[in-house]
Formats: C-alpha cells, structure tokens, sequence
C-alpha cells in the first residue's frame, strides 16, 4: 500500500471510530436499538466511581488508592484486540455467562459497551466506562437500560468489577466499584462525548491504525476494488466445500461431532462466541482447520465475522482463548472418548 493509500485508509478509520462503530459491524444499525430506547435509557440509569486499591496492605493494615490506571486501560485493550478476554459472570451463579459487544472502539479507557446474554430483543444493558474523564476527573461507570436484563443493577456492577479484577489478579491491584450520584444527573453524558473525543484526540495515528486495522484494512480494500469494477451478480457457493471435509478421519461418530458443533455454534453472533467449539475442536485434533466459505455455508454467519478474524482463530500460531473461563468451562464438559 502506497502513502497515499495509506493516508486515506487512515482518514477511513477516523471517520468510522468518530462515528463511534467498528468497521466489522456496528450492532445499532443491525435494530436492536432504537432512538427511542436511547432515550429511555437515558433516563434510567446507575453511576459508580471506579476505585483502584493495591492489593497489598500498609504497614498500618490499609489497603491504600494506586494510580496504576495504565493496568484497567490496557486489560480493556487486550479484551477488545482479543488477547485476554473480560468475562462477565452472574456473582451468584457461576454457570450464568453473559457476553459483550464494544459498540466502538474504546480508546485509552473509555468505551461503550452491551453485555447480556442476548436470548432475545432487549436482552442486554449498556455499560458506559471513563477511565480519562474532562469533566469529573475520577473515573466512573454508567449503567444504562440496565432494568430489562438485570433487576438490580449492582449485580451487573458487581459483573464490572469481577471481569476487571480477573484479569488484574497478580498485578497488585483491584478494582471496586461504589454507587455515586452526581449533581447534575445528566452531565454524565455530556462528559462521556467530552471524554471520548478529548482521548481520539490524543491517540496517535498508529494506535488508530492498530485498533481494528485488520477489518479496516479488508473493508477498505473492498471497497476499493468495487469502486473500480462494475457490480457482478452473485457467484454461486461451493457445494463441495463443506464442513464435513475437515474432520479427522480417527472421528468415528461424525454425525455425533456435527450435532455437537452446531448446538455451540448456530445461535452465537460474535466472532469469539462462534469460534469456541471450533477451536476446541482444532485443539483437540478432531478438525483440521477449515474454510470460512464452509463454515459460513452450514451457519450462514456472513457479516458477523471476517475473513481476517476467521484465519486468526483458525491458525494453530493463534494463541486463543487463554484465560477465557467460558473456553474452560466447554473443554472440562467435552468428552473426545465420545466421538472417536
């Protein structure tokens, strides 16, 4: 790519991050909300300061504040680039999963978030983080819609802050969450547009081209090569590229392997959700890699994830789901002797 390429592909992922969506979906556009729901939510909402105390106790038996806010931002970072994942568990019961969605991309601590377990429309709360707040300084969380998934918003705070600590443990410090409310209650929307804005600002431009540069990269090609070519109709998909091709042939029970990966894959609608099972199955030797034209055949799963992000999850030098309690609760559950 040419500097000139590359400087509009820079432009490119300014105007999309500005917009405050990633270029591999932006799950408002897809309905599942509406301005009129944004307005409610508004309305209802839950603020907390965020706290950030050593884990380590003073010589007078105190737990004392850390500064070491450069440990959230970078945890919330790695989730977002998939190099270790928040995971939001219900404190009261373990074996309740719930999954995020980054509406945007966050940007040195301030990000907005959906997290619920997606089972049916509405079926979720916004989550708003400000870790580099203009207006109150502190950090804080917002929570937003919160009472048509969660009756009590301090379970889904509760959530927040196991997530964060998780992937702090052994870094000396944890995060706590306390209930605030502020004076002007609706300032908080103001600061968080103020905030965001103000760290864009900041980001340099190879942090703007690292943040979710590889479906930038590929959308903006795309769109390049359609611009250059008249429209074609639809190529037909290849019947002989099936998923059934790239089972080991130590697999005995293939149906039974087949039904298995379906019942874990056919109703998710993230990149991370849907690959699990098949990078489980890579792992455990019972597939061989496979074709994103045959995935997407059997799941039709076109626009939920990209070609880029399919070949990562699918490549053995990929390091996935390290850390990842969802990943060790379906491998502990997985029985091989079943299938072979």
């Amino acid at each position: 790519m040419d500097s000139h390429q590359n400087n509009e592909l820079i432009t490119f992922l300014i105007k999309n991050i500005m917009e405050k969506r990633t270029i591999s979906g932006d799950l408002l556009s897809r309905g599942q909300e509406t301005s009129a729901h944004c307005s409610q939510c508004f309305r209802k909402s839950k603020l907390y300061k965020m706290r950030l105390f050593n884990t380590h106790p003073t010589l007078f038996g105190d737990y004392s504040n850390s500064n070491q806010w450069d440990l959230p931002v970078k945890a919330m970072k790695d989730d977002f680039l998939k190099r270790e994942t928040l995971v939001f568990r219900h404190p009261n019961d373990s074996g309740k999963a719930y999954v995020r969605h980054y509406i945007g991309s966050p940007v040195n601590g301030n990000a907005f978030l959906m997290v619920g377990q997606f089972k049916k429309d509405m079926d979720f709360a916004f989550i708003r983080i400000v870790m580099k707040s203009k207006i109150y300084v502190e950090p804080y969380i917002v929570l937003e819609k919160y009472s048509q998934s969660f009756r009590n918003p301090d379970i889904l705070a509760k959530m927040v802050e196991r997530a964060f600590n998780w992937v702090l443990r052994g870094k000396g410090v944890e995060i706590k969450l306390e209930p605030w409310e502020p004076d002007e209650q609706v300032m908080w929307l103001l600061d968080y547009e103020e905030s965001y804005l103000v760290e864009m600002e900041k980001a340099g431009k190879e942090e703007l081209v690292m943040v979710g540069y590889e479906d930038a990269l590929e959308y903006y090609m795309k769109q390049q090569k359609e611009q250059k070519q008249p429209k074609k109709g639809k190529k037909s998909a290849n019947k002989t590229d099936r998923v059934e091709n790239y089972i080991s042939k130590k697999v005995r029970h293939r149906d039974l392997l087949l039904a298995w990966l379906d019942e874990n894959v056919k109703d998710k609608e993230t990149p991370i959700d849907m690959m699990r099972p098949v990078r489980l199955l890579m792992n455990k030797r019972l597939i061989t890699g496979m074709s994103i034209s045959a995935f997407n055949a059997r799941y039709h799963k076109e626009g939920l994830i990209s070609v880029s992000s399919f070949n990562n999850y699918t490549n053995d030098k990929y390091v996935c789901f390290e850390n990842d309690m969802i990943y060790d609760d379906m491998e502990k559950n997985f029985e091989v002797d079943m299938y072979i």
